[in-house]
């Protein structure tokens, strides 16, 4: 396949002053149940190519899983192109000097699990499940290889290859006349996901939440589960983003160097961290991966930039290799790798004397980009007394501003999980409104 993305920039580079060449290939292995039985199955294997052109700095995009149709995505590409506004800030990157391989990308034992061993390894997390007295509502096991080819007229040719696998289990436990539900999920680069740590998570969950009481409408503190802070954060998240602050849509335009969080708070986003969901020693438009501090004791260090956002802010800013694409069928854009949290003070659960806590919410989607404010519905919430987690609660939301969470917050657990991109520990936030 390297050839044939070399024989795409010649062709490409008769006709248009820069162009890009995106290759994705992967084979992908997934199976789900609904209940107690599978009900799909399927292996896949997907080569797609996307082709991006700039001439008189017009940008234009195609893309094909044909690759008998090259020369017509070609084309395309550059009629595309025709149909754009010139844009100075659109441009492909030069050749780095190099790449550093980030390890534990890649587990070869992924290359020999079948499709009935995939299958029976669903088929076993719902007698798992059953066997703690809990009924499986859906769960899912995937496991993937994956390369990714990038080249430009420029010089530039990475490729990487990485394999990935995940699992998702929810699962429901009788309550009178209704159930309590719960769910948990992993995510590796190898073949190691902690099937056992996640069924027990979530018929434990499940179980403990049964016979919920009301709570006491009132201020209060909140620790926040893995997946709830994870929720919560994309909000503050957002507000580090280049394209948000370019368009007027961040808390942070303009707080650059100014303290914005508390002074024992850091924020790193990473793409070199070995074996880290979102690592890779390339970006999507193939500039060597970094490590970011976006705050650092509080104060905010910088945003995250890909090409066009570094070239449109100016002032020499460049690039924080945070270029993200959804796959070969778009362009790059700005995104994270793996947001790292960091914090130096630490309340563990047995010096909490009054507060709830809540494993995921509802409604995070909600909340407000420019101020921050949200509310959301508790899931999974219990009542914490004397450092003790006590009796579930029935019903509650909890409402507050991210950004003023972050001022005031602590870890809650020495351990770290990363969801999605985040990797972050248990937090504490101070000062939320519980309504009961």
């Amino acid at each position: 396949m390297e050839s044939v993305v070399d024989d795409i920039i010649q062709k490409l580079s008769k006709e248009v002053d820069y162009s890009e060449v995106y290759m994705d290939k992967e084979k992908a292995t997934e199976i789900s149940a609904v209940n107690d039985k599978v009900n799909f199955a399927k292996e896949e294997d997907t080569t797609g190519i996307g082709v991006r052109v700039i001439n008189n700095q017009q940008q234009g995009f195609a893309y094909t899983t044909n690759i008998n149709r090259i020369d017509e995505v070609i084309q395309q590409a550059i009629k595309n192109s025709k149909l754009n506004n010139p844009d100075e800030n659109v441009a492909i990157i030069e050749k780095p000097s190099g790449y550093k391989n980030v390890p534990g990308l890649y587990d070869k034992k992924i290359e020999d699990v079948t499709l009935a061993q995939a299958i029976q390894t669903c088929n076993d997390l719902i007698g798992m499940v059953k066997e703690k007295d809990c009924d499986p509502t859906s769960i899912e096991y995937e496991v993937a290889i994956g390369q990714t080819i990038i080249a430009n007229s420029n010089g530039v040719f990475a490729t990487e290859e990485q394999t990935s696998s995940g699992v998702s289990v929810s699962v429901n436990a009788p309550d009178g006349e209704g159930f309590s539900s719960a769910y948990a999920y992993d995510i590796s680069r190898g073949t190691d996901l902690e099937l056992e740590r996640i069924v027990q998570e979530s018929t434990d969950l499940a179980k403990n939440s049964r016979n919920g009481l009301p709570t006491e409408t009132r201020t209060t503190e909140v620790l926040l589960d893995y997946f709830a802070i994870t929720s919560l954060l994309g909000t503050f998240f957002s507000a580090l983003s280049s394209e948000n602050t370019q368009r007027g849509r961040s808390y942070f335009k303009d707080k650059v160097n100014e303290v914005v969080t508390s002074e024992t708070f850091s924020l790193y986003d990473d793409g070199t961290i070995p074996g880290a969901n979102s690592s890779s020693k390339f970006d999507d438009e193939g500039t060597p991966t970094q490590k970011t501090d976006l705050i650092k004791d509080g104060l905010l260090n910088s945003f995250i930039y890909d090409t066009y956002h570094a070239n449109k802010e100016g002032n020499d800013v460049t690039t924080t290799a945070n270029a993200r694409r959804a796959g070969y069928s778009s362009v790059p854009n700005v995104g994270f790798t793996n947001l790292k949290l960091d914090f130096k003070e630490l309340t563990p659960i047995t010096d909490i004397k009054d507060a709830i806590s809540v494993n995921s919410v509802m409604g995070a989607h909600t909340a407000n980009p420019i101020t921050g404010d949200f509310s959301v519905e508790a899931r999974n919430a219990f009542e914490i007394k004397d450092g003790e987690i006590k009796n579930p609660i029935k019903k509650a939301m909890i409402s507050g501003n991210i950004f003023d969470i972050m001022k005031t917050a602590t870890a809650a657990t020495k351990e770290t999980r990363q969801l999605g991109s985040t990797i972050t520990p248990k937090v504490l936030a101070k000062n939320l409104r519980v309504i009961g």
